[in-house]
This record gives C-alpha cells, sequence and structure tokens, in this order.
C-alpha cells in the first residue's frame, strides 16, 4: 500500500499508531450534543446520534447535516425523508448502452432523498439482478429502470415490492422465467424453476422455519426445520409460467416469441400458463383454472403472509445498514414491526426501516457480540466524496473508479456475479469470527487484492480537491497530476477554519467519518501528526499557492478513511 504524503516517515509511525489502536471510543467534537434525546424521547437526537443515523440511513454523512439532523427528533427526520421526491436514474440513461454506473455513482454522493436511495441499494443487494448476464448485458436503461422500481418502492409496502419485482422484465430474464412455457411431458418441457427456488430461498422466507426473533425452529431430534421442499418448488415454478414481454411491435403469439422489452412490466400470455391446481409452500392450494395474475396473486399473498418474512427479511436489512450479527431481540423488535407498523399494517417497509435504524443496537455502539460489519468499498467512497461535496465540472461523478469498482472493490452497482449478491449474508472468514459464530458478509469481497486497490483508490480520490482559494490540487505531496472536466475534486473550505487548530479538526473529522467513536489513541495520534503540518501556504498545481490548512483537512482526512477503525462501521 503506498503512502506518497508529505512526510513519508510520518506517516508510516501514524500508520503503526493506528493499527495499533486500541480501547474505547472517546467524545465527538466539543458541543457534539452525545446525551440527545434517544430514540424514544422524542427530544432532539444531537450531533453523535444524528452522525450515526446518517452513517446508517445515508450514502455518508455531511458537517451541514449532521448539525441538521441534530436539532430534530427521529419522527421529525423519517417524515422529511419520505417527503422528498424519489430521484431516478434512467432519465439518465437514455439509451440501452448508456453507461449507468455514472449516473448510479452521481445520485448516491448528491441527491436529496438519501434514504430512499440508502435502502434502493440495501434492496439491490437482496433482490439481486446483475448486468453480468447475457440477456441483460448492453441494456443499461432495463436496469436502470429496475433500479428506480426499487427506489420507487423500497420505502413502500413490501407486497407491492414483490409484486413489482416479480412482474419485472429484468428479473423475469436475470432468473429465467422470461418466456417460462407451462410443462409439457410429451415435448419434456418443464417449467423454469429459477425464481421460485430463489424468491423463497433469498427474496422472502429463506430455508429454515424461522422464531419471531429470528432463530431457527428445530424438531424433536434438535434439528433446524426446512421451511419447503422440492414439491413446493416445482408447483411455484408452475405459477410463473406464461409471463414474457409487453407486446412491442408484435402481437399475440408473435411478441410471446420475439418482443424484447424491459421498461415496462411482462404480461400474461395464457396459452402458455399452467392452469391445473398446485399445492405451494404452507400447503396453499391455487385452484385449477387460473389466469397468470391470478395465480401469482395467490402464491405473493401467501408468501408476503408467512411468519418468517418478518424476521428473515428483517434481518438481511440489518446487515445491510448497521450490524452483521444482530441480536435476537433486535431481530424479534425488526420483525414485529414489519408485522404490524403499530396500524395494522403488515410490511409497511419505512415502519421497518425506522425501526432497523431506532433500535438500541443501531443508536449506541453497544449491542451484541459482535456487534458492526465490515463497511463495503462503495459505501466508503461515496462517504468520503459526500462529506466534501465532491463533483465534476460536469455536475457529475464521474471518474475512473465509477467503471472500475467493480474489479478494485469487488462490487459496482448491479454487477454482482450470482444471484446471492457481491458476497453472502451468512458467509463466515474461517478464524476467530468463525469460531465465535459470527458471520462477516463484506469479508467474501476482502482479499489481499482488494485490500489494497481499495487503500490506493481512497488515497489517490482523496487527493483531487480545490481549497478555499480555487486551487486545484490532485496527487499526493501537493503535486497536480493535471485535471480535467470529469476530475471529481473533493473542497475543502468548510474544514479549513478547523483546521487552524488541529484538535478541533480531528474533533469534527470523527463526528464525520466516526460518529464520535474514534479511540483516544488514534485522536491523539492525529491531532500530533496534523500539528506538524505548516499551516501557512504550500505549493500546489504549478506556481499557485495552495492552502496549508487544506492540506491538514485532506491528510487527516485520508489517514481515517483508510484506517482499519474507520474500516469497521459500529
Amino acid at each position: 500500500m503506498k503512502r506518497l504524503v508529505c512526510n513519508g516517515a510520518a506517516v508510516l509511525l501514524v500508520a503503526a499508531a493506528l493499527s495499533g489502536c486500541g480501547g474505547g471510543s472517546s467524545s465527538a467534537a466539543a458541543g457534539s450534543g452525545n446525551s440527545g434525546g434517544g430514540a424514544g424521547s422524542g427530544g432532539a437526537m444531537g450531533q453523535a446520534a444524528a452522525a450515526r443515523l446518517l452513517t446508517q440511513g445515508t450514502f455518508g454523512p455531511t458537517l451541514d447535516q449532521i448539525n441538521s439532523a441534530a436539532t430534530q427528533d427521529y419522527a421529525t427526520w423519517f417524515a422529511a425523508q419520505l417527503a422528498l421526491a424519489p430521484t431516478h436514474e434512467l432519465p439518465l440513461v437514455p439509451t440501452a448502452n448508456s453507461d449507468r454506473q455514472v449516473p448510479w455513482w452521481t445520485i448516491a454522493v448528491t441527491a436529496q432523498d438519501q434514504l430512499r436511495q440508502r435502502a434502493a441499494f440495501a434492496w439491490s443487494e437482496i433482490l439481486v439482478v446483475s448486468e453480468n448476464n447475457a440477456q441483460l448485458e448492453f441494456h443499461s436503461d432495463g436496469l436502470a429502470s429496475y433500479y428506480d422500481q426499487l427506489v420507487d418502492n423500497g420505502l413502500g409496502n413490501f407486497r407491492t415490492l414483490l409484486d413489482v419485482v416479480s412482474h419485472s422484465p429484468v428479473m423475469g430474464n436475470y432468473l429465467s422465467y422470461f418466456q417460462n412455457d407451462k410443462p409439457n411431458a410429451a415435448a419434456g418441457v418443464h417449467a423454469d424453476e429459477n425464481y421460485a427456488r430463489e424468491i423463497m430461498q433469498l427474496f422472502t422466507v429463506g430455508l429454515w422455519k424461522l422464531n419471531a426473533d429470528g432463530t431457527r425452529q428445530l424438531d424433536g431430534s434438535g434439528n433446524p426445520i426446512p421451511t419447503y421442499g422440492q414439491a413446493e418448488v416445482t408447483n411455484l415454478a408452475r405459477v410463473f409460467t406464461g409471463w414474457a414481454s409487453a407486446p412491442a411491435g408484435h402481437t399475440g403469439e408473435q411478441a410471446w416469441l420475439y418482443d424484447f422489452d424491459l421498461l415496462h412490466p411482462m404480461v400474461c400470455y395464457q396459452n402458455h400458463h399452467d392452469t391445473d391446481a398446485k399445492t405451494i409452500i404452507g400447503g396453499a392450494a391455487i385452484p385449477s383454472g387460473g389466469s397468470c395474475d391470478a395465480d401469482m396473486k395467490i402464491a405473493l399473498d401467501t408468501l408476503f403472509n408467512h411468519p418468517n418474512v418478518g424476521p428473515f427479511v428483517g434481518r438481511l436489512l440489518i446487515q445491510r445498514l448497521v450490524t452483521s450479527n444482530p441480536s435476537p431481540a433486535y431481530v424479534g423488535r425488526v420483525a414485529a414491526a414489519f408485522n404490524n407498523n403499530g396500524q395494522g399494517v403488515r410490511g409497511d417497509l419505512p415502519a421497518v426501516v425506522k425501526a432497523i435504524l431506532t433500535d438500541p443496537e443501531a443508536t449506541t455502539a453497544s449491542g451484541a457480540a459482535g456487534a458492526g460489519k465490515l463497511r463495503e468499498p462503495m459505501l466508503r467512497l461515496t462517504g468520503l466524496w459526500r462529506a466534501f461535496a465532491a463533483i465534476d465540472a460536469g455536475g457529475k461523478i464521474e471518474d475512473q473508479i465509477t467503471g472500475t469498482a467493480q474489479f478494485d472493490f469487488g462490487e459496482n452497482s448491479l454487477l454482482s456475479a450470482t444471484v446471492f449478491n457481491f458476497f453472502r449474508s451468512d458467509y463466515q472468514r474461517a478464524g476467530p469470527l468463525t469460531t465465535a459464530g459470527l458471520v462477516a458478509p463484506e469479508f467474501q469481497i476482502t482479499n489481499e487484492f482488494s485490500l489494497v486497490t481499495t487503500a490506493n483508490d481512497l488515497e489517490a480520490l482523496s487527493y483531487k480537491y480545490k481549497d478555499s482559494a480555487d486551487h486545484a490540487c490532485s496527487g499526493t505531496e501537493n503535486f497536480s497530476a493535471g485535471s480535467d472536466a470529469n476530475t471529481v475534486f473533493l473542497h475543502t473550505a468548510a474544514y479549513e477554519p478547523l483546521a487552524s487548530d488541529p484538535a478541533t479538526l480531528v474533533a469534527n473529522l470523527n463526528l464525520l467519518f466516526m460518529a464520535g467513536q474514534m479511540p483516544a489513541a488514534m485522536q491523539t495520534a492525529l491531532t500530533s501528526y496534523v500539528a506538524a503540518i505548516p499551516a501557512s501556504p504550500l505549493q500546489c498545481f504549478g506556481s499557485d499557492a495552495g492552502t496549508g490548512l487544506a492540506v491538514r483537512v485532506i491528510e487527516a482526512t485520508e489517514l481515517i478513511i483508510n484506517s482499519p477503525q474507520y474500516a469497521v462501521q459500529h
């Protein structure tokens, strides 16, 4: 890992100090309001709680947003987020071959409807589709449309979300029930079981019967009880027959055979639908003679009302937003919100997400054993770019990394290698975590290569910035490697006044990136390092004199976002 900054020897010492830091966290910035109202108090949440909420429920906090949220209670913040209009990707992806990664990153970093966008990203890692599919490759517009459906429905009702996803031609192609024909024994045709299997295993109920708190139910011999078997998969697969493209130039059988519209919901071609009686999960009966729509409604209603859904889906969302190993009590509280939002409504996702983000295990650093999660590399980068109002000259987030993140980070929007996402929710890395019975999903894309490429990318992107005098700096040691209209610059102006006092700067960056949880030894090491950087102007970009205060900001930031303490979200 390269460390090419102003004083290499000093930075190596600081890096060593950071990697050896331990112990508890220290307080956040002075006046941060750590004693603000708790999740159930109805009072102002305070800065530290606001920083935690924004870390978990957005693509990253900004100081302004922390200060604004700090004066609100949780209910007010959630209501304001839900009132914002959704930001859509498809208008920025006008053709099938248009790039959709730049629009995705631009929206993630700049959109105001952050809770909605963050929820959509979480759903995209649960209700997985991917461009790594022969039918979807080179159809960026269809993928953008699918993502927009997650944006529009990810904070709606789960039953509606299931319906939208199940009618999506993108999902239909990805899990191969697009043009899924009814069985014909004489012709050797069997209903495709792909979607039937995954909608149960990954999207709704899971493999094992669950208690209300997400723990597995056990039979008399102490073995987990399967939620369904092969017969239920086979029968559910017959439900998902007869679906294909909305007509796009043809009618009838010709439309079934040849049309390929990824922007509108699939439609039913009744003569290709299996109309025989079916018995699905839980013994639910679907009578003979039904249409595609009628059969799907019964199937989705049955899945939606299965008692596993609340704890199963709730745990997946907790993992994506807050912690990899939520306690059974945490899962149980979220499942209860799924089952009843307080007004008798099942599957109300705003209530579910609010329960997740305001639970005591989310609002405090304590919680279950092994609380916390490894930050996804994409979220480490969106956090950096959002903190410094990063943008390029065209008002976009267009950098090499937006196209190569899949290679360097092991992930990029809708580019998973499998339906199991970039990493499995139950992934265990051999060693102490597995011995302790803990899962660590994000470690599945963490290896010797990704550790180095992620660190180098975050370092390089940290050193592309503009100071308060609009001096453009790009590259380590304040040396400009040049820039163009697509260079995404951080902006340090808001932080430079804080940098006059190294301790104040570090305290505020602690609040911004770590919600005030930076270990005391780490704060001490960073403060000493920042103090050694001259506050007077330094050379930057040819003969321009860039401010040394900006250098202090960038150096401290880069060390934080590449520290192991920041890499783990507590």
